[in-house]
This record gives structure tokens, sequence and C-alpha cells, in this order.
């Protein structure tokens, strides 16, 4: 484990070692909570960056109620949504910092979160990447159906393994393109550099922005699985996802742009065929059956259009290149302005920026 028990002392004072991000916005109510969690870690060396993407309620204030801790750093910054702000807090990281994890400003951290992470990512070097799981919280930071929110991570992990993804203590291409299982991003500790080759996240995904970012992280290398729950992730109605047909159509837009990309290899095109393939044949059957008890029932109108619907998903061999088109109401400023740095005193440290995506454009176009 890399605490400060396991740490040497000229090794504390080397700087940052870990760097956790934290985008805000309008959620002053919930902030204090997510901060507690962050800078009460095991694990002393890491530094920690808020970014307040134009807030309209009290969060920016009740974050520099925290800045007498020095690991703490305040960024206001003008409106560009949460994969904006995620890639000005990691370009704002100290040159020290080997390692990201992108926390929700709503979310609980266990106190062994980071320990837990990095300590996988030393024993699975090969990994870019370690992630562990989640449970519910209500708005008010209580339980939420216990054990639930994890079956629902695992069942979607199980979607690729359906599919011929492989198994093992890994997870690649295969079992991220479907359905990601690493929700919410602040279960994810991840690789800087490998962070950096990817070029960040895309700003034009106002939703699904982190699976579409994992997708790409893992063609350099896979992901290792911490089997705990070590993230307490809120669910309230301000929870982006919350629109059904919003996420129908990103889904579709994160399935176009990952199969079509030009970054992927021969082999990474042969698996996400064939993941494809799999994947629709298995929905067509589903959808057929389903189609013909309808009819046994005589829901003939119904019956019929889930029985064409699954003959749709039969013939849709690959994903329209269409799809990979910006969701309606996604457009964001073309550029985003830092407005102020406000932190304590951390000492010598770089404020360079990091070559990370700053403006919003379209990888998948």
């Amino acid at each position: 484990m890399t605490s400060d028990a396991a740490t040497p002392d000229h090794a504390r004072d080397a700087g940052p070692l870990i760097t956790v991000v934290i985008p805000l916005h309008d959620r002053g109510r919930y902030i204090a909570e997510t901060l507690q969690g962050v800078l009460a870690q095991g694990f002393r060396r890491l530094e920690v960056i808020v970014v307040d993407d134009a807030s309209t309620d009290d969060g920016p204030e009740v974050v520099q109620g925290f800045l007498s801790d020095p690991r703490l750093t305040l960024v206001l910054r003008t409106h560009g949504g949460v994969a904006a702000a995620r890639n000005a807090g990691a370009a704002l990281a100290a040159d020290s910092s080997e390692y990201l994890l992108f926390m929700d400003d709503d979310d609980v951290a266990a106190p062994d979160l980071l320990e837990s992470l990095l300590a996988a990512l030393q024993a699975h070097p090969e990994a870019c990447g370690a992630f562990a799981r989640a449970e519910f919280i209500d708005s008010d930071g209580g339980p939420v159906h216990p054990g639930a929110f994890r079956d629902q991570m695992i069942g979607r992990e199980r979607l690729g393994l359906a599919d011929g993804a492989t198994s093992g203590p890994y997870r690649g291409l295969d079992q991220v393109f479907l359905a990601t299982p690493v929700v919410p991003m602040g279960t994810l500790l991840v690789r800087r550099a490998a962070f950096e080759a990817t070029g960040g996240f895309d700003p034009t995904f106002v939703v699904g922005q982190d699976w579409e970012f994992t997708i790409r992280l893992v063609r350099q290398a896979p992901l290792v699985l911490v089997d705990r729950a070590l993230v307490a992730y809120r669910r309230h109605s301000g929870n982006a996802s919350a629109n059904r047909v919003r996420d129908i159509q990103t889904a579709r837009r994160v399935w176009a742009t990952a199969y079509h990309s030009p970054d992927n290899s021969r082999e990474d095109a042969a698996l996400l065929a064939s993941v494809w393939r799999r994947h629709q044949r298995r929905t067509a059957v589903r959808k057929v059956a389903q189609g013909r008890a309808m009819l046994r029932q005589r829901h003939v109108v119904s019956g019929l259009g889930r029985i064409a619907d699954g003959m749709a998903h039969r013939l849709l061999r690959r994903p329209p290149r269409i799809w990979r088109r910006p969701v309606p109401g996604s457009s964001r400023p073309a550029t985003q302005t830092t407005i102020a740095i406000r932190r304590g005193p951390l000492g010598a440290r770089s404020d360079r920026p990091r070559d990370i995506r700053e403006t919003a454009s379209d990888t998948g176009s």
C-alpha cells in the first residue's frame, strides 16, 4: 500500500502523486460532503482540484471554506460542461502527479478508495487504470437498495461477456464497448500518461462522455477491477442521466463513434465487429420471441411491431455512421475561459497546463 505509513518521509514531501479533479456545477448542497470524503483519504500524497463550471449557487463559496487545506485548489471557469471542466483540472495537475481520478461533485469516497485503486494498479503494471464498484445513496446520504448498483454494473459487464468478451481480472475494449462498467467516473484511477494519450474527455458529449472516454482509454491497455463498493453514488432529480431519450441517442453515438474510429487497429475493428454482430443477433432473437408471445396473447399490433424491431436488429450489421452526430441539445461554447485560480499554500508546483482538449470538437466525425 502507498499510505503515509508505508511511504518514506522524503517521498511524502515529493509532491502529489494522485490528482483528484472534481467538476462543480450547482451542487452547493453536496460538495462539502464530497470534499470531506476525498480529503480524508488514507493516502496522503494527493491534490484536489475543484473546477467550478459557472455555478449559480453557493458551491464555490462552500469550496472556499476548505481552502485552508493546502492540497485543495479552486478553479473558476465560464460554462463549458463537465468534460471541459475535467480536462481543465487535469491540465493543472502538479508535475509530480502520476495518476488522475475524476470525482463527481455529489459522490462520496470511502476512506481507502485511492489506496485500494493505487495498490491494484501497482500490482497490475500492464493495466492503464483501476476501478471499483459503487453503491446508491439518496439526496440526504442514506443508503438506497444496498447491492443494487453493484448488481447493475455487473449486469453491464455480463452484456459484454454474453457477446464473446473475455473474463478474468481485466476489462478491455470488448467489455466496455456495449455498456461501460465504470460508473461513476470517481471509481476509476487512471495513469496520467494514458489519460493524456487519449486527448481527454470529449466536450461534445453532455452525458456519456465518461463511457466514450473509457473506450478510447482501453485501446491502450485494459482496466483492472477492485470488486468492492468504494464510492457512494447519489441518486436525485439532478442526475445527468435522467433523460431516457437522450440516453438512447447518446448510446448510439458512443457505439458509432467507437466502431468507426480511425484509431481502431485491425484487431480492434475485428473485435468490435464480432461483439456488435453477436449482440444484434441475440437482441433479435429476444425481441422476436417477445413479439410471438404478444401475438399468442392477441396483442397483434404490439407483437408485430416487436417482431419487426427484432428483424431490424438482425439486419443492422454495424452502427450507422450518421449516429456519430452530436445529440440535439449537446452544443457547448467553442472555448471556455479560466477566470481565477484560488488555493492554499501548496508549495512549489507548476501551473503550466497540459495539451488536453480545451475546445469543443467532435471526435466522432
